[in-house]
């Protein structure tokens, strides 16, 4: 069976997620302006409490006003585990603003927008994790044939040996922190939302995908289409295996990859205008995470410990 047959097969299959079905709130508009309005008033809240606490860490403001990469120091690495931490701080209590306010409003538990029906899969999340690290591994080469500059910041000679540590343990706990934060809202309150809209699920994968690479607020149209394709992939991952753990995990993984093996966080570039070639290795990994995600939802589900159907009839 070709990946497209197989995809094809897997369509129907989708429209019975739990992602998708079970969502029908009455008054949908009226909930979705409380859902709005009650969102924002959490997330001034949540504003106001980080900027109070940025004040009171030392040197936290400047790490937060500066653009572009810091300073390249041997105390570099420690200034990119701050940064990395307070932006999965600033994300995640956002984050978690939205989803309190859609449980509120909808009067729905919060698993009800992560995982509905089960409980958390911590084998998807690590199945997501270890596919996207073996696929960011075979594409470094292929990128660095590009022209991409290669500054791996672990093996770079001029950050302080003992930053090192300091800087992976902050960046495992930072970007889990913030991929988690970005699947909440998109993956999970924003698709729940959009079943109201249509319940297709390619049609939901796109809207999801365009949604989650404009927020990024990045103007070069290349690596819009590159995230867009990244929100596709990961909102067919939430839909066909019921859940963001799948998701959360890949997402982990080419966050982290980046940030300990290519370039810091600082570093990223935004606004830079690429070469539509480069989207040729990111349609290489939508390829590849399709395959596993529909072997993964083919397999053998422990959603019968929960009474629900398995993944692929689900």
């Amino acid at each position: 069976m070709s990946p497209y047959e197989a995809l094809v097969r897997a369509v129907p299959l989708a429209r019975r997620s739990p992602m998708i079905t079970g969502f029908e709130p009455q008054r949908p508009w009226l909930k979705l302006g409380g859902l709005i309005a009650l969102a924002m008033l959490l997330m001034v809240v949540v504003t106001i409490v980080l900027a109070i606490i940025v004040r009171i860490i030392p040197g936290a403001t400047d790490q937060l006003g500066l653009s572009g990469p810091l300073p390249e120091t041997p105390l570099r690495l420690i200034g990119e585990s701050v940064s990395t931490l307070l932006l999965a701080a600033i994300l995640g209590s956002l984050a978690v603003a939205i989803l309190a306010a859609a449980s509120m409003i909808y009067l729905r538990p919060l698993a009800d927008f992560l995982w509905p029906g089960r409980r958390f899969n911590a084998g998807d999340l690590g199945v997501g994790f270890l596919a996207m690290a073996c696929v960011s591994v075979i594409l470094f080469p292929f990128y660095l044939v590009m022209g991409a500059q290669w500054t791996p910041p672990l093996l770079s000679p001029t950050y302080a040996d003992w930053t090192r540590p300091v800087f992976v343990v902050a960046s495992i706990v930072g970007l889990l922190g913030a991929a988690a934060a970005e699947e909440v809202v998109c993956r999970g309150v924003l698709l729940r939302l959009t079943t109201q809209l249509t319940r297709h699920p390619v049609v939901l994968c796109l809207i999801n995908g365009l949604l989650f690479s404009a927020l990024h607020l990045d103007p070069d149209p290349v690596a819009y289409v590159a995230r867009a394709l990244s929100g596709a992939i990961w909102t067919w991952a939430a839909i066909r295996l019921g859940g963001l753990e799948f998701a959360i995990g890949a997402h982990l993984a080419n966050n982290l990859m980046i940030c300990l093996f290519w370039q810091p966080l600082s570093a990223s570039e935004v606004g830079r205008d690429s070469d539509w070639i480069e989207l040729a290795p990111e349609v290489f990994v939508a390829i590849v995470m399709l395959v596993v995600i529909e072997r993964l939802a083919d397999g053998p589900r422990d959603w019968r410990l929960a009474r629900l159907a398995p993944r692929g009839a689900a």
